[in-house]
């Protein structure tokens, strides 16, 4: 049974629950007067590191990294798609994020090596469920001859984009995307964002 330290003692009988912590982690829990403990909920902006969250940075025509940085995840954020030839296959997705105002999403199908590419401008209706299970609806553009998904561009050029908040905001993220014009390929991806503000603050703007 771990160790309890406690934090605080209640002066008075009664007090349903005392504000306690774990010897081994750390981790804030409130014990119960039946002898029960669980664990309290955390403040998200407490989140210590990047989560599964890196800072990069693209590279010149030799191959050479530059100043010019981005956010993007550790590992393939993995998920389902289906159109009219297959249902909940395996995709993988990567973030590629070089500015507040500027959050693209690479999708590659069947998990393979080639991200979905646009051989004309595609459009892209996507519905995002927050960290704290709220939903926000938003467009999203494949530009001809591109290979990513920019979020939010409806919004003006340089405005912050509403899907870095949302990041930033943390927690458990689910994002469904949808292609408006035949409606026959669905994306959908699940991923904890905690982290994502600590390595944009480090090079976004």
């Amino acid at each position: 049974m771990k160790k309890l330290l406690l934090l605080l003692i209640a002066p008075l009988l009664g007090i349903g629950q005392i504000s306690a912590t774990v010897d081994e982690n750390g981790k804030k829990v409130l014990l119960n007067n039946d002898g029960t403990w669980s664990y309290k909920s955390q403040n998200k902006a407490e989140f210590e590191g990047t989560g599964i969250w890196k800072v990069g940075y693209f590279v010149d025509e030799f191959g050479d990294p530059t100043d010019n940085g981005y956010v993007s995840n550790n590992y393939y954020i993995e998920g389902t798609f289906s159109n009219s030839a297959t249902s909940n296959s395996d995709l993988n997705s990567v973030f590629i994020i070089s500015k507040k105002s500027r959050v693209a999403l690479q999708l590659y199908e069947y998990a393979g090596r080639n991200p979905v590419k646009a051989y004309s401008t595609k459009d892209y209706s996507i519905i995002v469920k927050d960290g704290n299970g709220e939903k926000h609806s938003m467009t999203g553009t494949m530009y001809e001859g591109g290979d990513r998904i920019f979020f939010d561009t409806s919004s003006r050029k340089n405005d912050i984009s509403r899907m870095h908040n949302i990041l930033e905001g943390g927690g458990n993220t689910t994002v469904v995307i949808k292609d408006t014009e035949y409606g026959l390929s669905t994306y959908k991806i699940q991923f904890n964002a905690d982290g994502y503000k600590n390595a944009s603050d480090r090079i976004l703007n």
